[in-house]
């Protein structure tokens, strides 16, 4: 269950455009969605929607919020500079398959339920879902409308308890827009959704489309493997095939000593190697779910690699529990300053406090001249990722705001936040460069 938060936000007053065509993830237009967060049932312990809006520029970024859904009324606010603004997304049927409204059964359903976020300031936006019940929530950073592509392939959760469906969500940015859920085709508008919920596992799924739109995945709430825990709300705005890589860093979540995650692949024959040794060879369209501990991923195509919370058991108070947190191929990190926070919306109501942990992974020019708060971290303090030119810096942080960055140009990196309490967890990529699409 998880009830805590991480705003992250890139510290960048324009989009900045690299060698390699790729962009920082801070931009003017994004659509995106929430899919539902309750079982089938229909408990309804009541839900926070959350839109964050992150303006690191110097002026005041204006930020209109709209969607078609019949019972939304549009919202214009302001976001001071160099501050977060989370806008309440209401009402709570604006989630995809809301309770009442929904089949579960693997067939697309058609909504009108996109919502599309414009600033006239390039800014960093992130969704957040969670119960008021503490017990369930997860967020993701929300790629900008110039990062979507029109292939992707689905993950979901590895184990579906009773009553809570995996589920895939696809938000139209253009009219006349044709998607393929796998065997299924339909043509939707701009901020029209088309979402698929099934007790069966979905991950591998291929979802593809004619135009450029965004694809949300995950579980209403997931289990993990052999693992002590619950099961959780798991959510991640997918990367499109484009923005996929052939080299990830894995590095277990605090506590532990090995970590599950899912790779998918989209080309046959796609061979997956951890220092150097195969853990799964697979087709386009299919998925592997392996736990290892720090270690180099590799693969002879592009893949997608999801790490995977999970509790870490009675020695450590039952700390954490599932959430989906995107890495980002090695060749995604960013030398862009940034800025993120913490924050724990609302603790479980059986009890605990939340612990907040961040990471920094970097090349090897980066050990030794990366700042953490305006001081420089000390490069003994990071740790070689094994058999690799990589290093990271893992810590337990304030639930406060914390800044990233660096002078030397030299310098690649990508920062995670993510937090721990009584059966809940959640933690999501704060900085990383993909390929401009459009």
């Amino acid at each position: 269950m998880m009830a805590d938060r991480a705003l992250c936000l890139l510290l960048a007053s324009a989009v900045f455009a690299y060698a390699n065509n790729n962009v920082a993830t801070i931009a003017n237009d994004f659509v995106f969605t929430f899919f539902n967060a309750y079982d089938v049932n229909g408990f309804k312990p009541g839900v926070l929607l959350l839109a964050l809006v992150s303006n690191n520029n110097h002026g005041t970024a204006n930020v209109v919020v709209t969607s078609p859904h019949p019972s939304f009324n549009t919202i214009r606010v302001s976001v001071a500079p160099y501050s977060i603004l989370k806008i309440p997304i209401t009402p709570a049927s604006i989630e995809d398959q809301y309770p009442g409204n929904r089949t579960a059964d693997g067939r697309i359903f058609v909504e009108d339920k996109g919502i599309r976020l414009q600033s006239d300031l390039p800014v960093a936006v992130y969704a957040h879902v969670e119960l008021y019940n503490g017990e369930s929530a997860d967020s993701f950073l929300v790629l900008p409308a110039v990062h979507l592509g029109t292939q992707y392939v689905a993950v979901t959760s590895m184990q579906t308890p009773f009553g809570y469906p995996n589920m895939i969500a696809i938000v139209a940015y253009q009219d006349n827009t044709q998607i393929t859920i796998g065997t299924q085709t339909v043509t939707i508008n701009a901020l029209q959704v088309a979402s698929v919920a099934s007790m069966d596992i979905l991950s591998g799924t291929v979802i593809s489309g004619n135009k450029p739109f965004g694809a949300i995945s995950g579980c209403t709430c997931g289990w993990v493997y052999n693992t002590s825990g619950a099961c959780d709300y798991e959510a991640v705005m997918l990367l499109p095939v484009g923005g996929w890589g052939t080299q990830f860093t894995a590095i277990p979540f605090m506590y532990l000593s090995t970590n599950w995650y899912q790779v998918v692949a989209n080309t046959a024959n796609t061979v997956v190697s951890v220092g150097g040794t195969t853990v799964a060879t697979l087709n386009a369209g299919e998925y592997r779910n392996f736990s290892i501990g720090a270690a180099l991923v590799t693969s002879n195509y592009p893949v997608q690699l999801i790490q995977i919370g999970q509790n870490t058991g009675a020695e450590n108070n039952y700390l954490g529990d599932p959430f989906f947190l995107q890495l980002p191929s090695t060749d995604k990190m960013s030398n862009t300053n940034v800025l993120f926070q913490p924050t724990g919306f609302i603790e479980n109501t059986s009890g605990g406090h939340f612990s907040f942990f961040l990471r920094i992974v970097t090349n090897m020019a980066g050990a030794g001249t990366i700042q953490l708060d305006g001081t420089t971290v000390d490069a003994l303090k990071f740790k070689r990722v094994p058999n690799s030119s990589y290093y990271y810096y893992e810590s337990a942080a304030r639930n406060t705001t914390h800044s990233v960055t660096t002078n030397n140009p030299k310098t690649q990196y990508s920062v995670i936040s993510y937090s721990y309490e009584f059966y809940e967890g959640c933690g999501f990529i704060c900085a990383f460069d993909l390929p401009s699409t459009f």
